[in-house]
């Protein structure tokens, strides 16, 4: 399992990373490329140090209110005393709330995409800009064509996620997956 430390630290270079093959990318066949922008990397990273706690976070709040499994299907067998815990518990079958993963789809893909896309925006371009009411600008400006864009992917990958992967494994899988989408981010927020 990893901690929260090593999901955080994970995020930031993926991120980093993803912004750094973006950059290579957009330079692909040009006569003279230009110099990798560093300050562009650092914003990424920054997104992903602080993106990282707060996706775990709200993981852990849907997984909490909304969890994917109910309790044990069928009849519970009599507990053999001499026989370990653990072995009984990775036996046991469990059944998918369908309604819980539906609902908790919903609030990843309309309130955690738009706090997550917030905090993206935010971390990308706020250091750049002067003040507050021009963030809200740039925020109002570019939220619903990157919420667009991730509606194509993030759905999948979430339902994915609540369904097939454990809880604290959750944000590094879409960390790993969003190298890609973090690829896109770069070249949407040029």
């Amino acid at each position: 399992m990893p901690s929260l430390v090593v999901v955080t630290i994970q995020s930031a270079i993926l991120k980093a990373g993803a912004n750094i093959t973006a950059q290579t990318l957009s330079q692909w066949g040009t006569e003279a490329p230009a110099e990798m922008d560093w300050a562009r990397v650092v914003e990424f990273a920054v997104f992903g140090l602080v993106s990282a706690p707060l996706v775990s976070l709200w993981q852990s709040v849907l997984e909490e209110t909304f969890p994917t499994q109910n309790g044990v299907v069928g009849p519970t067998p009599e507990p053999n005393p001499h026989a370990q815990s653990s072995t009984r518990k990775s036996d046991e079958q469990y059944r998918v709330n369908w309604c819980n993963v539906l609902v908790k789809l919903l609030l990843d893909q309309t309130i955690g995409l738009c706090f997550t896309n917030v905090v993206f925006i935010t971390c990308t371009t706020g250091a750049r800009l002067q003040s507050t009411s021009l963030l809200v600008r740039e925020i109002e400006a570019r939220i619903v064509g990157i919420m667009k864009a991730g509606w194509r992917i993030w759905p999948l990958v979430a339902l994915f996620n609540f369904l097939c992967v454990p809880l604290q494994w959750r944000v590094a899988v879409a960390s790993i997956i969003g190298f890609g989408w973090n690829i896109i981010l770069s070249f949407l927020s040029k």
